[in-house]
């Protein structure tokens, strides 16, 4: 029956991260999701269960079947390797923030000002919860200077790398959504912990680039600058991983 629960409860938490991840891009606040197509409100029945939009037949995306599919295999997890010292429950508003920014993140390429003022309060908490005072706020300072030196140093080299090719390069490294997301996670992890999480970061980042660019070159499909990938992913695996360490 445990096991039909912590499912169920998956499936919950696979339709929250959906809907936030649908309709705070869009509205910038809680609303009705919409077709992408049409723009048309989804209904509750076809949101839910048809999966297609009743008035133009647009199907939902296949991310809300991963995300689904995701979480009922994570809370299914978190029975047997708890985060930390917090409980089965107390580790769902993480679950739901953390899936909602990186969603939104890998489709939009933006981590929602909304979305962070929410993160840095919850995220006091949880660290107020995990760590001391201090730890707490020491490690959202560092997570802040840390993710600002590279916002700065990804400026530089777009910067750099526009005059050597002598146009203007859009595509940037480090938003300042990554700059707020690495204050929110230092928050959770307290320091000295921020800086072990960062460090995974950037090295899966950097080993997950390598794979990718010589994958697109091997299948020639590569373009400088046109296939940057999001930093929020890695940052958050960073931060759930040094909790396991």
């Amino acid at each position: 029956m445990s096991l039909i629960l912590f499912m169920i409860v998956g499936v919950i938490i696979g339709i929250l991260i959906n809907y936030f991840s649908d309709v705070l891009p869009v509205f910038r606040r809680i609303g009705r999701p919409v077709c992408k197509d049409c723009n048309q409100p989804f209904s509750i029945k076809d949101y839910l269960f048809s999966c297609r939009c009743s008035i133009c037949g647009n199907k939902t995306s296949t991310r809300s079947t991963i995300v689904l599919i995701s979480a009922i295999v994570i809370c299914v997890l978190l029975q047997f390797f708890p985060l930390s010292i917090l409980g089965f429950w107390e580790t769902l508003p993480i679950l739901v923030f953390l899936g909602v920014i990186m969603v939104i993140d890998i489709e939009h390429r933006v981590v929602l000002i909304q979305t962070s003022i929410f993160g840095f309060v919850l995220f006091f908490l949880y660290g107020i919860r995990l760590n001391d005072l201090l730890s707490t706020i020491f490690g959202a300072l560092a997570g802040f200077l840390i993710m600002l030196i590279f916002y700065y140093l990804g400026l530089a080299f777009i910067k750099i790398a526009g005059k050597l090719r002598h146009q203007k390069i859009d595509e940037v490294a480090f938003g300042f959504g990554d700059v707020c997301l690495g204050t929110i996670l230092g928050l959770l992890t307290g320091w000295p912990s921020i800086a072990g999480a960062f460090l995974i970061s950037i090295f899966t980042f950097a080993a997950f680039s390598l794979v990718l660019f010589f994958a697109l070159l091997l299948t020639k499909r590569y373009h400088a600058f046109s296939n940057t990938q999001p930093f929020t992913t890695f940052l958050i695996l960073g931060a759930i991983v040094i909790f396991y360490l």
